[in-house]
């Protein structure tokens, strides 16, 4: 085995042929039986381990051979970390950038029980009179029993086993398709995706459980409608980032490792430094996890396409009680599609950004950040091959003065990246288009080889 791939399974690799082995692990030899071919892959099941890696340890998770939720527990955690800062470094390659002042990765203290979100399938049996609470198993539609998950937060309402025995006394259990998770500093809510309208008796069950376990539940009937509560009270929620309580929904998306989000939080702040009177553009700002500590010191243009967003900002700068014109800091909302490369025209020039993009990157925002050119930038990023795309794009402009990876997920192979960005030193805009011009070069070159080989062919 030679290496991980970005969905954490196993590679390796005899001539030009490619074997994607899930479970094993790079310096192991394994025995695998191979599946499925496309091409030059190969799509391989592990059967046995003949030579096994020094960092293979117990997966610490009773269902893990089975479930699909995590993907790296057989891996000790700090070798973890280490392979994602890898992959890392070879998506940033490929695209011929070379990186090496590395900070510290941010971990959290705890590696289990820090997920406060996550969905679960439900799925009944009905000729067995059975259900089935639980993750996806890999690579399959197929869901597996869990009775208490360790990765998820500690709650006594948590026990998929208790759930199981609860479920199946219900009218309309068929109806049940998944439930969602989320720990509020408040309190617990599930929500529950129900495909068709509950009976009264059901809805009294779930309004009685919610009232045992102190906990809220929510119904949702489709994607397209707003969720409805269970409980006859419902509380309001928040999350805590560096002091301030922020409001939240359980439609809201939130980082799933309250820690490491800390950890972020500052960690950005520290990098921007912005001082009073500065603007600091905070593009894809969500509910404001970035945009309301940063609004403590200057004034924030935090940019969402969401309308539910957008007011949810408009709440938190409310909360803040300053004005933007007098105070030299908070928080001004803006709503605009970040998709659309002209989004950015009418907002007055940034002297620090803050950009936190979904997995598709920012790549419509690049020619308006390199018009803007701030003084710093910090880019956060969910997907190594898209941020180092759009990095790509910037070094001709903006040079990467430190990255580090943040482990949201400890035990999966996802990588959540941040990088802060400063406008390029003419010495540096020099060696970077020499590394260009030698890529372009090397690609030109297997091109004509490829096309010489066709016409042997």
């Amino acid at each position: 085995m030679h290496d991980l791939a970005s969905d954490g399974h196993g590679i390796a690799r005899s001539g030009r042929d490619v074997y994607f082995i899930p479970g094993a692990l790079p310096g192991e030899t394994v025995v695998a039986q191979m599946l499925e071919r496309k091409r030059k892959i190969w799509y391989c099941r592990l059967v046995s381990i003949e030579q096994v890696s020094e960092y293979r340890i117990e997966p610490a998770c009773p269902h893990y051979k089975r479930c699909g939720g995590c993907d790296l527990q057989h891996l000790s955690y700090p070798q973890q970390v280490e392979l994602k800062q890898q992959r890392v470094v070879r998506e940033l390659s490929r695209q011929g950038i070379e990186v090496e002042n590395w900070q510290e990765p941010l971990v959290a203290d705890q590696q289990w029980h820090y997920r406060r979100r996550a969905r679960l399938g439900i799925r009944y049996n009905k000729a067995n009179q059975e259900v089935f609470v639980g993750f996806r198993e890999s690579n399959s539609k197929q869901l597996t029993n869990i009775d208490t998950c360790p990765v998820l937060v500690e709650h006594p309402a948590l026990d998929w086993k208790a759930w199981r025995g609860r479920l199946i006394q219900l009218e309309g259990i068929a109806r049940f398709a998944h439930i969602e998770v989320l720990q509020a500093s408040e309190r617990l809510v599930l929500v529950f995706r129900v495909l068709k309208k509950l009976t009264d008796k059901d809805r009294k069950s779930l309004q009685g459980w919610a009232e045992e376990l102190a906990i809220d539940i929510y119904i949702r009937p489709d994607d397209e409608q707003p969720i409805e509560a269970v409980n006859e009270h419902i509380s309001p929620l928040t999350h805590n980032v560096l002091g301030h309580d922020l409001s939240i929904h359980p439609d809201y998306f939130v980082q799933v490792n309250a820690q490491v989000n800390q950890l972020m939080v500052a960690e950005a702040k520290a990098w921007l430094a912005p001082e009073a009177g500065s603007h600091v553009w905070d593009l894809f700002a969500g509910h404001g996890n970035f945009s309301v500590p940063l609004a403590e010191h200057a004034v924030v243009d935090a940019v969402e396409v969401s309308d539910e967003m957008v007011q949810a900002i408009e709440r938190h700068a409310l909360q803040l009680s300053t004005d933007p014109t007098k105070d030299g800091k908070g928080l001004i909302a803006h709503k605009a599609d970040l998709s659309d490369s002209a989004s950015l025209a009418n907002l007055p020039d940034p002297d620090y950004v803050l950009l936190d993009p979904p997995r598709a990157g920012a790549s419509a925002c690049m020619d308006e950040l390199i018009k803007r050119k701030a003084k710093r930038m910090v880019y956060v990023s969910c997907d190594p091959a898209t941020l180092a795309r759009d990095l790509k794009s910037l070094s001709d402009d903006f040079d990467i003065e430190r990255i580090t990876i943040l482990d949201m997920f400890p035990h999966t192979h996802h990588i959540e990246t941040m990088v802060l960005l400063v406008p390029a030193r003419k010495s540096s805009k020099g060696g970077r288009k020499m590394m260009n011009d030698r890529m372009k070069t090397q690609t030109r070159t297997k091109e004509k080889g490829a096309s010489r080989g066709k016409s042997k062919r």
